[in-house]
């Protein structure tokens, strides 16, 4: 483990990119793009994102060491203080060609010690799983593996996007420092016009779901006290089907077109993009399409069986991982809410409703397109108010082609005020609706740390 020509490497701090010579500055955009470019990560990354990523590191105060050799830079190494006196190291990368030379450990140890001098509580860093010789390194140095592993969406070399699944290890400085952290590595808190969702990277999904439930909406009360509340929260994980680019678990295991455009817009960062998408209750993949930042999913039709039916209250639309009941009889909606209605559906089992992962009642009004959703979701036994629904959206689409006979496109005005826009393909051969997506824009309110504490 010790380096050849170690009179040659030369490890120096940099305060500004503005400190390295044009020949040191493409060094470096190369030593980084190759290191995470070859396996185990094959990730892809521009000029821009690469010099991007070296000034995050200083834009947050932190430290950043170079290792130089005649005059190039084969070895970057970068970290910065974060909340809980927590020093994270966000960078260690060597140039491929001078890998297993002991580099790695080295620079390591030069940031390390910087770190040090600003009495952090512990280190932290994270590679990802499969990375074994990382791991390797960083737990002879006195990191340790931690239990709960982070997904992290990343391109590709051959340009597509994907999941990596990373673990994190930390090196305690104090004792006090080994009881388990209480924080959320990555949650985002996203509004998809309306419907706001709490979208968990860690990977917990054997966890009390109804408890995780609840903390982090509680949580982000506290955080985010001015903005909407977290009404439902959902997973990120690997797709277990390789055309999809990630997997969306519902925390009751049921379907929601709203998290899964939250979800899109998270790992496409709102860039344009197609592609698949697994979501829980939906036994495919769904397409997607990002474009001008308005993000579109594909609604799950059913592949066999009944896609809508007339019952006394409206039309009961049966979707994968759903039904929605599209109601727009003016006298029902104005003699009981939706989740009254909802309540009373069940109660009885109406049309074996209680049978379902999850039902929805929705109010429309043809007339000024505003809609009211109550949801209900077995898992947890809980009905919502929903201040935007997809599904409810999408359903009203469904409803409407069936009545009209023709394809739909409407833009339904959600309870928050904003709209989502369904679209319904009606087929006059066989008199069914073959396809249906709902499309809008998505705001992103927080995404970092979240302490459940």
């Amino acid at each position: 483990m010790r380096i050849e020509n170690t009179e040659a490497l030369q490890l120096v701090p940099v305060t500004n990119m503005a400190e390295l010579s044009q020949v040191q500055t493409t060094s470096a955009v190369n030593t980084y793009q190759r290191a995470f470019g070859n396996p185990p990560y094959e990730e892809a990354f521009t000029d821009e994102e690469a010099l991007g990523a070296l000034q995050f590191i200083l834009d947050q105060g932190g430290d950043l060491m170079v290792g130089q050799a005649d005059n190039e830079v084969i070895a970057l190494a970068g970290g910065y203080m974060k909340a809980g006196d927590v020093y994270y190291i966000e960078e260690l990368a060597v140039d491929p060609t001078k890998q297993g030379r002991g580099i790695g450990r080295e620079a390591l140890r030069a940031l390390i010690g910087k770190a040090l001098d600003r009495e952090p509580t512990a280190l932290e860093i994270r590679t990802t799983t499969r990375n074994d010789k990382a791991i390797g390194l960083y737990s002879s140095e006195g990191f340790v593996s931690q239990a709960i592993t982070e997904v992290v969406s990343q391109t590709r070399q051959d340009g597509k996007l994907g999941l990596d699944e990373r673990v994190y290890l930390v090196k305690n400085i104090e004792e006090e420092t080994m009881e388990k952290p209480n924080t959320l590595k990555r949650a985002a808190i996203v509004y998809p016009s309306g419907n706001t969702t709490a979208v968990v990277f860690d990977q917990m999904l054997d966890t009390d779901r109804e408890e995780l439930n609840s903390r982090v909406m509680s949580a982000w009360k506290v955080k985010g006290a001015s903005q909407p509340e977290v009404e439902q929260c959902c997973f990120v994980t690997l797709p277990k089907n390789k055309e999809a680019v990630a997997r969306v678990e519902m925390f009751g295991g049921e379907f929601c077109g709203n998290a899964t455009r939250s979800v899109i817009q998270l790992i496409t960062e709102g860039k344009d993009y197609q592609g698949m998408i697994e979501v829980s209750g939906v036994d495919r993949p769904l397409n997607f399409n990002v474009s001008n930042g308005v993000v579109a999913v594909e609604m799950p039709l059913p592949q066999d069986g009944n896609l809508a039916t007339q019952v006394a209250e409206g039309t009961l639309v049966q979707l994968d991982g759903i039904a929605q009941l599209v109601v727009t009889d003016a006298t029902i909606q104005q003699s009981r809410t939706p989740r009254e209605l909802l309540n009373d559906l069940l109660e009885q089992n109406s049309y074996d409703l209680a049978e379902q992962p999850a039902v929805g009642v929705t109010y429309y009004d043809r007339d000024t397109k505003n809609a009211e959703f109550g949801v209900w979701v077995k898992e947890v036994n809980t009905v919502f108010d929903e201040t935007a629904c997809g599904s409810g959206t999408c359903a009203i689409g469904v409803a409407s082609a069936l009545d009209t006979k023709q394809n739909q496109k409407i833009e339904v005005v959600q309870p928050s005020g904003e709209s989502i826009t369904t679209e319904a393909a009606f087929d006059n051969e066989s008199g069914k609706v073959v396809a249906s997506n709902i499309a809008g824009k998505v705001s992103v309110l927080y995404d970092g740390e979240l302490s459940l504490s």
